[in-house]
């Protein structure tokens, strides 16, 4: 089970305004890195009790500083390890803002990792992420390209985990306000169950659009709540000794998770679902 989400590098889209959308996607990166392997993603968020945006009647005319939230995204990637300690992957966006009828295609992806410190068994991972999202379409008139990069963090001991994902990352352009770096954050406490195949989770993600001019907390994104992963395969894709982290996997695994997030602010979605699935081989 370790393997799927420890190939994982989404980095969640960013759009900037006075009161930021819901967030586009939630996702936990983990620092390990396995060679050869590659992986297909889909990525979901439905998001109800959505925040308001704006004075005006017409949500369809609002102000260029201001996005409207979204109602629901859907992201597909595909993810590359070349070596031990390097990843690449390459995601595109739809999202569905509250004045559209349909999802769009807004942005593409480019993102890489870098693993410095392996975690075998207790112990500590780190690894560094970075990546660009450039829009693409009609967003291109609207949203500027952006960076970001961030370290991960990842400490385990016995079948507990903890997976700390901070993320600066800068709108590059003159459509924004941004002033500074933004701020983005998510954390993963979780218990693994049956060999690592079922993970039981609580997770947290927030995000701060320029910390320069941070604002009340209450006009923030923060959101807590649970999830679980799981993964499908035979019995004999692991093998070896199961007293040892590190075991040889064999080439096909299937993965599915199921959370759901509950908003702390006012521009924050009340509650989000969100879904993913993972089919990752050699």
């Amino acid at each position: 089970m370790a393997s799927f989400s420890t190939r994982t590098i989404a980095i969640t889209a960013i759009l900037v305004g006075s009161i930021g959308p819901a967030l586009a996607e939630f996702e936990i990166q983990e620092s390990t890195i396995d060679p050869g392997e590659t992986q297909l993603q889909y990525r979901g968020a439905w998001h109800t009790g959505l925040p308001p945006v704006s004075d005006v009647e017409d949500i369809s005319i609002l102000p260029d500083t201001e996005e409207a939230p979204l109602r629901q995204s859907h992201d597909f990637e595909i993810q590359y390890s070349p070596t031990t300690y390097w990843l690449v992957a390459l995601t595109q966006v739809l999202d569905e803002p509250i004045d559209d009828n349909g999802a769009d295609l807004n942005a593409i992806e480019f993102e890489t990792q870098f693993e410095l410190i392996t975690r075998e068994g207790d112990g500590l991972g780190l690894s560094i992420q970075g990546g660009t999202e450039q829009p693409v379409f009609e967003a291109r008139d609207e949203t500027d390209p952006e960076i970001a990069f961030g370290p991960i963090v990842e400490l385990s001991k016995s079948n507990y985990t903890l997976v700390l994902n901070p993320l600066f990352f800068r709108v590059i352009g003159d459509k924004n306000d941004q002033e500074g770096f933004g701020f983005e954050y998510g954390w993963q406490a979780r218990k693994e169950l049956f060999g690592e195949r079922l993970w039981l989770a609580v997770e947290m993600f927030g995000e701060i659009e320029d910390m320069s001019n941070a604002g009340p907390f209450n006009e923030q994104q923060h959101s807590i709540g649970p999830a679980f992963y799981y993964t499908f395969g035979k019995e004999d894709d692991f093998v070896g000794d199961d007293d040892l982290y590190d075991v040889d996997r064999k080439s096909k695994e299937f993965t599915v998770s199921l959370g759901a997030q509950f908003g702390l602010t006012d521009a924050t979605s009340d509650v989000a679902v969100k879904v993913f699935i993972g089919y990752e081989f050699d």
